[in-house]
């Protein structure tokens, strides 16, 4: 049962399908039938991959590094070194950035950043015919992965199995980069290409004909090109529209008129929307990169869930330079009370190797985790206390609100005498972690009585 080349994908979870290994097994070339892919979820050991990885005997094996599986991988790729020593590692994905390559030395033979596919394929041909890839000192090799063209990508949906489709989530991709500078994210100003909508159409119809009746769209920012995000929404509205599940990522800026049509187009609960919001802090949102017209921000959301009918997630960061408590806490509560969106996801704020924010001295003040997931430890503003008092907010609002269990109760929380929503789920929050030492691992039936306590003591 032996491979040349192995692509070992480690995700989040057993329902996502690992879009990257499959991208980099359709541009292997002449090269793919020598291939495979073993794919695991987060709770996989090292030595239970490493077991599957050696049985195939590999001259190559690719890792997708994340910061959800850096650690797996790096403890795998060293069993690896042990005992398939002539193996060549190759290691690529979001945590391997320029200038941070040094600790993956004695793990790896080459790292790549940027994008993969050329790069991949690059390494594999000259693994195969007897090359090292490694520096002469036995340091990982850097190579800097291109910005393809998307026409000269092979697509990778024939390479969804059966079961795949059947039973995980599939993910798709209309264009690539973003041409915004959030300086918190990987994608800051990364070259933006769109695919041919064309082409996509017919390999979309092959999924359809397959039955793909959800689609998870990969794009940073569907509507950076709004012509183009258009044509790929028209591709599904020419196909009934009502028998699809679409999911984007969408900027909250102000949407041209076609947009805004071929939006509302759409059937009821088709489209589920992600929206970042991160702060309504005009000043905090400049410093970020973000738009600083909340206005602007409120009245694309408005648009997307009264009159496009969306489901719509959006997110708010917690941390973000200039940001104290009182501020965060104002944009939360602006945001529920004017919208309440359906699902409104509260993050902190994480320093991702390779980003602006991360980079050294870009934003005195802010101390992140060195380990993944590279979460803020203190701001310019937040002290440690702080941040974990609003991370046990954020907790208590997933646990009761965004995850739909207690639609009345959750909503109850903060209408009676007009309280501010986030003092009153942060007021909770401390209720529980108070009677319970922790806000993980409650069952339903503990959260429910916490929550009707709360209720009736509020009532008093």
């Amino acid at each position: 049962m032996g491979s040349d080349i192995v692509i070992v994908a480690i995700n989040a979870r057993y329902s996502h399908c690992a879009y990257g290994a499959r991208t980099l097994m359709a541009n292997l070339g002449t090269m793919q039938n020598r291939a495979e892919i073993i794919e695991a979820d987060a709770g996989v050991q090292p030595f239970q991959l490493a077991a599957a990885v050696a049985a195939r005997r590999p001259q190559v094996v690719g890792f997708s590094v994340y910061l959800w599986n850096a650690t797996c991988v790096r403890e795998t790729a060293l069993i690896m070194r042990r005992v398939l020593p002539d193996t060549r590692i190759v290691l690529g994905g979001p945590e391997i950035v320029p200038g941070d390559s040094a600790r993956w030395d004695g793990v790896a033979d080459a790292c790549v950043t940027g994008e993969g596919e050329s790069a991949f394929r690059a390494l594999c041909a000259e693994a195969l015919a007897g090359g090292r890839l490694c520096e002469s000192d036995g340091a990982a090799r850097r190579v800097c992965g291109d910005a393809s063209d998307p026409a000269d990508l092979e697509l990778p949906y024939s390479l969804y199995t059966a079961d795949d489709l059947a039973r995980r989530t599939v993910y798709v991709e209309s264009s690539r980069g973003c041409p915004f500078g959030c300086v918190y994210c990987t994608s800051c100003r990364t070259p933006f290409r769109c695919f041919d909508p064309a082409r996509l159409a017919e390999a979309f119809d092959v999924l359809i004909a397959r039955g793909v009746r959800a689609f998870r769209f990969l794009d940073r920012s569907f509507n950076a090109d709004e012509d183009h995000a258009c044509a790929m929404l028209d591709l599904f509205l020419a196909r009934h529209p009502g028998q699809f599940q679409i999911h984007l990522e969408i900027l909250p800026r102000r949407f041209g008129n076609r947009l805004r049509q071929t939006l509302s187009a759409f059937p009821t609960g088709t489209l589920h929307i992600e929206v970042g919001v991160q702060t309504l802090n005009p000043a905090v949102a400049h410093r970020v990169g973000r738009s600083a017209d909340a206005g602007t921000v409120l009245d694309a959301l408005a648009f997307l869930i009264r009159e496009a009918r969306a489901t719509v997630h959006a997110d708010l960061i917690f941390g973000l330079p200039g940001e104290d408590e009182t501020s965060f806490a104002a944009g939360f509560d602006r945001l529920v009370r004017e919208l309440d969106p359906p699902e409104l996801q509260v993050n902190l704020l994480k320093g991702l190797p390779g980003t602006p924010l991360a980079a050294p001295g870009a934003a005195p003040g802010l101390v992140f985790n060195p380990h993944p997931p590279y979460e803020l430890l203190r701001s310019d503003v937040l002290d440690f206390d702080t941040v974990v008092r609003m991370q046990g907010f954020a907790r208590c609002w997933e646990l009761i609100h965004n995850r739909g269990r207690y639609p009345e109760a959750a909503h109850a929380i903060w209408a009676r005498d007009h309280g501010s929503p986030y003092a009153r789920y942060r007021a909770l929050s401390e209720r529980i972690l108070t009677a319970e030492g922790r806000l993980y691992a409650l069952g339903t039936r503990r959260i429910e009585d916490h929550l009707d306590a709360f209720l009736r003591e509020s009532t008093l």
